[in-house]
Protein backbone atom coordinates (compact mmCIF):
# COMPACT_ATOMS: atom_id res chain seq x y z
CA UNK A 1 0.00 0.00 0.00
CA UNK A 2 1.49 3.78 -0.59
CA UNK A 3 1.65 5.95 2.21
CA UNK A 4 -2.00 7.50 2.20
CA UNK A 5 -3.30 3.97 2.74
CA UNK A 6 -5.01 3.84 -0.99
CA UNK A 7 -4.54 0.30 -2.92
CA UNK A 8 -1.96 0.17 -5.53
CA UNK A 9 -2.67 -0.96 -8.91
CA UNK A 10 -0.13 -3.60 -9.77
CA UNK A 11 -1.48 -3.14 -13.22
CA UNK A 12 -0.80 0.93 -13.41
CA UNK A 13 2.88 1.54 -14.33
CA UNK A 14 4.68 3.24 -11.64
CA UNK A 15 8.45 4.21 -11.73
CA UNK A 16 8.74 3.91 -7.68
CA UNK A 17 6.71 0.09 -8.11
CA UNK A 18 9.06 -0.71 -10.62
CA UNK A 19 12.46 0.72 -8.88
CA UNK A 20 10.96 -1.83 -5.51
CA UNK A 21 10.55 -4.48 -8.12
CA UNK A 22 14.25 -4.55 -9.39
CA UNK A 23 15.47 -3.99 -5.76
CA UNK A 24 13.91 -6.86 -4.33
CA UNK A 25 15.31 -8.58 -7.56
CA UNK A 26 18.75 -7.66 -6.78
CA UNK A 27 18.60 -8.65 -3.54
CA UNK A 28 16.96 -12.17 -4.06
CA UNK A 29 19.77 -12.95 -7.12
CA UNK A 30 22.24 -11.63 -4.79
CA UNK A 31 20.60 -13.76 -1.66
CA UNK A 32 20.92 -17.02 -4.42
CA UNK A 33 24.66 -16.32 -4.91
CA UNK A 34 24.75 -14.40 -7.98
CA UNK A 35 23.97 -17.11 -10.89
CA UNK A 36 24.82 -15.94 -14.32
CA UNK A 37 21.34 -16.02 -15.05
CA UNK A 38 21.57 -12.19 -13.62
CA UNK A 39 19.35 -10.05 -11.29
CA UNK A 40 16.78 -9.71 -14.27
CA UNK A 41 15.82 -13.57 -13.83
CA UNK A 42 14.19 -13.05 -10.14
CA UNK A 43 12.23 -10.11 -11.70
CA UNK A 44 8.95 -11.71 -11.66
CA UNK A 45 9.32 -13.74 -8.29
CA UNK A 46 10.31 -10.07 -6.71
CA UNK A 47 7.81 -8.72 -8.84
CA UNK A 48 5.00 -11.59 -6.42
CA UNK A 49 6.73 -10.43 -3.44
CA UNK A 50 6.43 -7.01 -3.86
CA UNK A 51 2.66 -7.47 -4.62
CA UNK A 52 2.24 -9.68 -1.81
CA UNK A 53 3.63 -7.19 0.87
CA UNK A 54 1.71 -3.95 -0.90
CA UNK A 55 -1.63 -6.33 -0.40
CA UNK A 56 -0.84 -8.34 2.37
CA UNK A 57 -4.73 -9.78 2.87
CA UNK A 58 -5.62 -9.79 -0.91
CA UNK A 59 -7.44 -13.56 -1.12
CA UNK A 60 -8.19 -14.43 2.36
CA UNK A 61 -11.45 -15.65 3.12
CA UNK A 62 -13.31 -12.91 5.27
CA UNK A 63 -14.58 -14.80 8.78
CA UNK A 64 -18.24 -14.15 8.26
CA UNK A 65 -18.23 -16.05 5.22
CA UNK A 66 -17.30 -19.29 6.89
CA UNK A 67 -19.52 -22.34 7.71
CA UNK A 68 -21.16 -22.29 11.60
CA UNK A 69 -18.77 -24.71 13.94
CA UNK A 70 -21.59 -27.18 13.84
CA UNK A 71 -22.25 -27.15 9.98
CA UNK A 72 -18.50 -27.48 9.44
CA UNK A 73 -18.11 -31.35 8.71
CA UNK A 74 -20.86 -31.62 6.35
CA UNK A 75 -20.83 -31.97 2.96
CA UNK A 76 -23.36 -29.79 0.55
CA UNK A 77 -23.36 -30.32 -2.99
CA UNK A 78 -23.94 -27.22 -5.28
CA UNK A 79 -27.43 -27.97 -6.96
CA UNK A 80 -26.10 -26.31 -10.40
CA UNK A 81 -24.49 -29.42 -10.95
CA UNK A 82 -27.73 -31.21 -11.08
CA UNK A 83 -29.40 -29.22 -13.76
CA UNK A 84 -27.52 -31.11 -16.58
CA UNK A 85 -26.84 -34.80 -15.28
CA UNK A 86 -29.26 -36.64 -17.89
CA UNK A 87 -29.70 -39.71 -17.87
CA UNK A 88 -26.51 -41.88 -19.08
CA UNK A 89 -27.47 -44.94 -21.25
CA UNK A 90 -26.30 -48.14 -19.45
CA UNK A 91 -26.36 -51.75 -21.38
CA UNK A 92 -30.02 -51.79 -21.13
CA UNK A 93 -31.28 -48.23 -22.13
CA UNK A 94 -32.89 -48.32 -25.23
CA UNK A 95 -30.64 -45.89 -27.75
CA UNK A 96 -33.07 -46.60 -30.82
CA UNK A 97 -33.18 -49.30 -33.71
CA UNK A 98 -29.97 -47.85 -35.79
CA UNK A 99 -26.52 -49.73 -35.14
CA UNK A 100 -24.25 -48.19 -33.09
CA UNK A 101 -20.65 -48.23 -35.19
CA UNK A 102 -19.87 -46.01 -38.23
CA UNK A 103 -21.58 -47.06 -41.57
CA UNK A 104 -19.68 -47.38 -44.74
CA UNK A 105 -19.95 -44.65 -47.30
CA UNK A 106 -21.82 -44.95 -50.40
CA UNK A 107 -18.69 -45.63 -53.20
CA UNK A 108 -21.23 -45.05 -55.31
CA UNK A 109 -20.98 -41.37 -55.68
Amino acid sequence: MSADKTPVNPLVDSPERDARIKAKAQELWEADGKPGCGADAYLENASEIIGMEENPHAGEIPVKDLPEPEFADVQVENAEIQKNLGEFPERQTDQGYREHFPEKENESS
